[in-house]
């Protein structure tokens, strides 16, 4: 199965996440990051200054992006932009909401390549700039769950700089489901972005000095009725989303395909409404971190 994992196919990648958003139940915007805790904890905490150099890792097609650079322009009057986002249809779409939206204000460069391999170019070209913000949205999933991505972040970030961290959270019925998975095609067959970095991952950070940190949950949660329809095109891509296979209906047996679904269904990650809809709980933890 692994050569049908998700991210080895960038545009149904995509397909399968505006799927997914597209299907946001309850929730007054897509892209909402909690105004208050955003303004007070991020915005305000910022120091003044003529510019800000920020970083976005995984920027995907741009929108959260957007939103943070023009709630940071109310405290500076520039800002120099890095964009890394390996999609390059995700990233035709940022550069045309950047030219429409922010070209007057930001100044950006674009990175068509992984955060590893981000890494690996700055470590191999000695670079040494800095950021003042670097904003991380449901992006480290592909990365090590030891922790060493947020120490090398940090590494990156200028003293008051701000991390920003959207991960899944601990008690999500996604979680759930991606240990479903891995118990129904064991650990040699399941893919291994399914072990999902969460805010847990962030204790680590108890003991470097260097930080402090506040953790905000957010609620937040995915209509997946449709998964459960078989002629449904929309609901294959929710699932393509959710197991990190591509076609994961009709490449999964019968028996391993029911047993998935009954899991979705079930109380440990989903409601069922009084009119059958399926409710998933899609809770989010933002992760905010503060350099000295």
């Amino acid at each position: 199965m692994t050569e049908k994992y998700l991210e080895n196919f960038l545009s149904h990648y995509w397909k399968t996440y505006r799927a997914m958003i597209d299907n946001r139940h309850g929730s007054p915007a897509a892209y909402d990051i909690g105004d208050e805790a955003f303004q007070s904890k991020v915005v305000e905490v910022l120091p003044k200054r003529e510019s800000l150099r920020i970083l976005g890792i995984g920027s995907g097609q741009g929108e959260l992006d957007c939103v943070i650079m023009r709630r940071l322009l109310t405290r500076v009057s520039r800002i120099d932009n890095t964009v890394v986002e390996p999609s390059t249809d995700a990233m035709e779409v940022y550069k045309f909401l950047n030219s429409k939206d922010l070209s007057n204000q930001v100044s950006t460069t674009w990175y068509q390549e992984t955060f590893q391999e981000y890494q690996t170019r700055r470590e191999r070209s000695g670079a040494t700039d800095k950021f003042h913000f670097i904003g991380v949205v449901h992006s480290l999933y592909y990365a090590d769950k030891d922790g060493s991505s947020i120490g090398y972040l940090v590494d990156l970030l200028e003293d008051d700089g701000v991390l920003f961290i959207v991960v899944e959270n601990d008690e999500s019925g996604l979680i759930s489901f991606s240990r479903k998975i891995k118990e129904c095609f064991g650990p040699e067959n399941s893919n291994p972005t399914q072990d999902y970095f969460t805010s847990k991952v962030v204790k680590l950070l108890d003991d470097d000095g260097r930080v402090t940190y506040d953790i905000v949950k957010s609620h937040y949660e995915i209509d997946v009725t449709a998964c459960f329809d078989a002629e449904s095109s929309e609901g294959s891509l929710i699932f393509d989303f959710l197991t990190h296979v591509v076609d994961c209906k009709s490449t999964v047996s019968k028996y391993f395909l029911k047993s998935l679904l009954d899991h979705l269904k079930s109380p440990d990650c989903s409601n069922v409404l009084t009119d059958g809809r399926i409710i998933m709980r899609h809770d989010w933890d933002v992760i905010i971190i503060r350099k000295k």
